[in-house]
């Protein structure tokens, strides 16, 4: 959450935002392992210039730190709460064989999301623990509060063809994620799912700070 832009949130209410600035991302896989990892199977050097088509293509809100409840008094005022890391994304590429260059993959997966820049994309070696920061609220009231934050992960699969005249085809994906940190403020007791909320990353993060368990 940006540090420039804290804003008070009633003690009944639930609220997200996004602050546009610095991210990290990685889909899945291992933390211990290399963010940008290649299976090198044969293929005609050509297919790193071939043309790029993309599959499935999905952007989905992803938790990635969230606070333990914290009991507010009614005159504490601003608190503020550190999240605490629950995933770590990091961008990876991976290709069945020589393929094209992350820049081509990069501009053309930019194209296929419209509205963003290949250079506004997480690339190999960021992670989202770069966007986490501590929570700095006015809750204006008493209770039990927790605080989350989120990136837009990106998964997206592709073919290149080779420009060989042979049938020959590399496939592969890209794990990014979109500029700006989702965060939101939980008041306990206050299920946001039952007061409009549809966010799935949301009601992850009231139940692991707020469920009253098994």
């Amino acid at each position: 959450m940006n540090n420039s832009a804290r804003r008070a949130v009633p003690a009944v209410l639930w609220c997200a935002a996004v602050a546009l600035g610095v991210s990290g991302c990685r889909v899945g896989g291992d933390d211990s392992t290399a963010v940008a990892r290649t299976t090198v199977k044969a293929s005609p050097a050509g297919c790193a210039g071939g043309e790029i088509r993309w599959g499935r293509v999905t952007r989905e809100p992803t938790l990635i730190a969230v606070s333990r409840p914290v009991e507010v008094g009614q005159d504490d005022g601003w608190v503020t709460i550190t999240p605490a890391r629950l995933r770590e994304l990091e961008p990876r590429i991976e290709v069945s064989g020589e393929g094209p260059s992350t820049r081509r993959l990069y501009a053309s997966l930019a194209k296929q999301l419209k509205h963003w820049s290949a250079s506004e994309l997480a690339k190999p070696g960021t992670t989202s623990a770069d966007a986490e920061e501590a929570d700095r609220i006015d809750f204006h009231g008493a209770g039990v509060f927790a605080t989350a934050q989120a990136v837009r992960a990106v998964d997206a699969s592709f073919t290149a063809d080779c420009p060989d005249g042979t049938r020959t085809r590399v496939y592969g994906s890209v794990s990014t994620y979109l500029p700006g940190t989702l965060s939101t403020s939980l008041a306990c007791g206050y299920d946001p799912t039952e007061h409009g909320s549809d966010e799935p990353w949301v009601a992850e993060a009231y139940e692991l700070a707020c469920g009253d368990g098994p």
